[in-house]
């Protein structure tokens, strides 16, 4: 066996076998062997490997209607954590989560939507209040990702796009990355926040691995995330889901320094213009007549965003999130879907997202992937 096939196939089974016990309460070293029908020594290897790097934890013997008593085997959820920042409008939401996407402290505050105001605040003190509030060390944190209202090219680690944090040139979030990663060689990652959404929506709503997900956004800004057989889709230019800038105007001329067409009229500020309320940040409930008004207002033009672009794709499911649907709430989904029913009959329901936590989750699994990827690579040449 070459020397490529034989790592591939170390990987390939230390992988089978930790998602395995992940996705098992608990678990044995038979019940593994039997599963995966991997032989007895390599089982063994594998959960030595993930018992050495702390992935798994051994739990003491258990009790069974017959035989010997096996030793079994979980998730290790108190070794490492992921810190997730999400940005949306006027409100920076951050949380810790563990390996197994649960988020375990979280918090939400008003901030002043500018990338240098918030990168500064993130760096001085809000990553160390977190940890404090959750009782967690530095040490114990393996990775940092933060999600914005930008356009992100991974390849070039370049921001664009992103008047909503008041950058209207494209950035290099290369400093800022090394910053935060030095000292304690933290995996940092950036991600558009819709982006973000969308995967966490998957990854924690119940999802089989090759389902598709239209993941619809609506907050200070528009946004779409798009999940095509189990894989985010972010296009050649980084710019699949920029749906506010969508356009239904035959004689709209974009000047290039404004939102989008969509942004335009059904966006946080369009609604305030037109209803003089701040559904995001009124700090009041909104009466039964405002919420049944600006549903009205808004349901059609979505519904027809929803329909345009799943004649297209034809997802499977299609989810509306983002602070103005917390805010709104069911009527706004009930609403859509009763236009949706109007133009087309045969129309795929749309759902509210499984958690307001989502996005957290998504940017920490992007994190956790990596980070397991990583350890599951060591020695595999080897």
């Amino acid at each position: 066996m070459n020397t490529y096939v034989a790592s591939h196939l170390k990987y390939m089974n230390r992988q089978q076998v930790y998602q395995l016990i992940k996705n098992t309460e608990r678990i044995s070293k038979a019940e593994i062997t039997k599963q995966t029908g991997i032989s007895p020594p390599t089982v063994i290897k594998i959960i030595n490997f993930l018992l050495e790097k702390e992935l798994v934890v051994m739990l003491g013997e258990v009790e069974t209607a017959i035989g010997r008593r096996p030793h079994m085997l979980q998730i290790n959820t108190r070794h490492m954590y992921a810190v997730s920042f999400v940005l949306e409008g006027d409100f920076l939401s951050m949380g810790i989560v563990d390996i197994l996407g649960k988020v375990l402290c979280k918090d939400t505050i008003r901030i002043k939507p500018d990338y240098s105001y918030i990168m500064e605040r993130i760096k001085r003190e809000l990553i160390d209040d977190l940890l404090k509030k959750a009782g967690i060390s530095r040490k114990q944190i393996f990775g940092l990702g933060i999600a914005l209202t930008v356009i992100y090219d991974d390849d070039k680690k370049l921001i664009s796009n992103a008047p909503l944090i008041s950058r209207e040139d494209e950035l290099s979030m290369v400093p800022d990355m090394e910053e935060l990663s030095s000292g304690n060689k933290l995996i940092v990652m950036v991600e558009n926040d819709t982006n973000a959404q969308a995967i966490g929506e998957f990854r924690s709503g119940g999802y089989r691995e090759k389902d598709d997900i239209l993941f619809v956004s609506i907050g200070t800004g528009l946004g779409a995330g798009l999940i095509l057989d189990g894989k985010l889709r972010r296009g050649s230019r980084y710019m699949c889901g920029e749906i506010g800038s969508t356009i239904f105007d035959l004689d709209y001329q974009c000047n290039g320094q404004e939102a989008g067409w969509l942004e335009n009229v059904i966006g946080q500020r369009s609604i305030e213009k037109n209803f003089g309320v701040n559904v995001i940040n009124s700090g009041r409930p909104l009466s039964l007549k405002e919420r049944e008004e600006i549903c009205h207002y808004m349901d059609r033009t979505i519904a027809l965003c929803i329909h345009n672009i799943n004649a297209c794709l034809d997802c499977k499911n299609v989810i509306l999130g983002g602070k103005m649907v917390e805010a709104l709430g069911q009527p706004l989904i009930d609403s859509v879907n009763r236009c949706l029913s109007d133009m087309y009959g045969g129309h795929t329901p749309v759902c509210r997202e499984s958690s307001e936590d989502v996005g957290l989750v998504g940017m920490a699994w992007l994190l956790i992937d990596r980070k397991i990827r990583e350890i599951l690579m060591e020695g595999v040449d080897g």
